[in-house]
């Protein structure tokens, strides 16, 4: 926003929105003051200012005075170099319409809070303002059905007993492809880590055994594919080595985490 001299002699959409920046107040002393000069000689950018002013004064008579403390508009008005405070209560005021600007008791009715809403909607308006038309899109010939919601990308980490991260698992509801990377992972010789998904409610299932070292890459079959989800865990077990020969974990979980969805960007 501009609150600066401001040149006058200008095309009709940047008086449009000099005559919206005075009614909103955001022009310095001088500015306004010239454009107060513009509004005795110009008929035309007059009738644009009184356009404003009937446009935001519903706003105005929506809000409701909130006092600021006597304490405080007394620092404010020193602070500002104006005279002080000599009663608590603004007197009911029965003159005509004034603009936005000189309303007085409309500013201090707003309190602090108040103020810096009135802040926020005013650069918004003007951002408004100053944003270059719109030109309509035309009409589609033929409306197509939105395409289904592709399932997301979603990933876990596997928590050991420590407190530290074990594995970090990526998952692709979509194709079933999962990624395990190990970070921190516990190592008992003799066994394997097996990894499960456990569904909220169901029992486990072997996704299975991974290496330690090196990164894994599985495909889910299609018919296990649905137990993705973020109502599901995972979790590793240290089993024999080709796996659990039971197809159930023999023993308890070293490294466990719930399964998140990423945000889509």
């Amino acid at each position: 926003m501009n609150t600066s001299t401001r040149h006058f002699e200008q095309d009709p959409p940047e008086r449009d929105v000099l005559a919206g920046e005075y009614v909103l107040g955001v022009l310095d002393a001088q500015a306004r003051a010239q454009v107060a000069g513009l509004i005795a000689s110009d008929p035309v950018f007059a009738a644009e200012v009184q356009r404003w002013e009937v446009h935001f004064g519903p706003l105005v008579d929506q809000l409701l005075p909130v006092p600021v403390p006597d304490y405080l508009w007394a620092r404010i008005s020193h602070a500002l170099g104006l005279a002080p405070l000599t009663r608590s209560v603004p007197a009911i005021d029965t003159a005509p319409r004034r603009g936005l600007w000189d309303n007085l008791g409309l500013w201090r009715g707003l309190g602090i809070g108040g103020f810096a809403s009135a802040v926020v909607a005013v650069l918004a308006l003007v951002s408004v303002l100053r944003a270059p038309p719109v030109r309509p899109l035309p009409a589609p010939a033929i409306v197509q059905p939105p395409p289904a919601p592709a399932m997301p990308q979603m990933v876990a980490a596997l928590t050991q007993d420590d407190g530290s991260t074990g594995y970090v698992a990526t998952m692709d509801g979509r194709t079933g492809k999962m990624m395990i990377m190990p970070m921190h992972p516990i190592v008992q010789p003799g066994r394997a880590p097996e990894l499960w998904i456990i569904p909220r409610g169901g029992r486990p299932v072997s996704m299975g055994v991974l290496d330690p070292e090196h990164v894994a890459e599985h495909t889910l079959p299609k018919r296990l594919r649905s137990l993705l989800g973020t109502d599901a865990l995972l979790a590793v077990t240290m089993e024999a080595p080709g796996g659990s020969p039971s197809g159930a974990p023999t023993g308890a979980a070293v490294a466990k985490g719930a399964i998140t969805a990423l945000l889509s960007p």
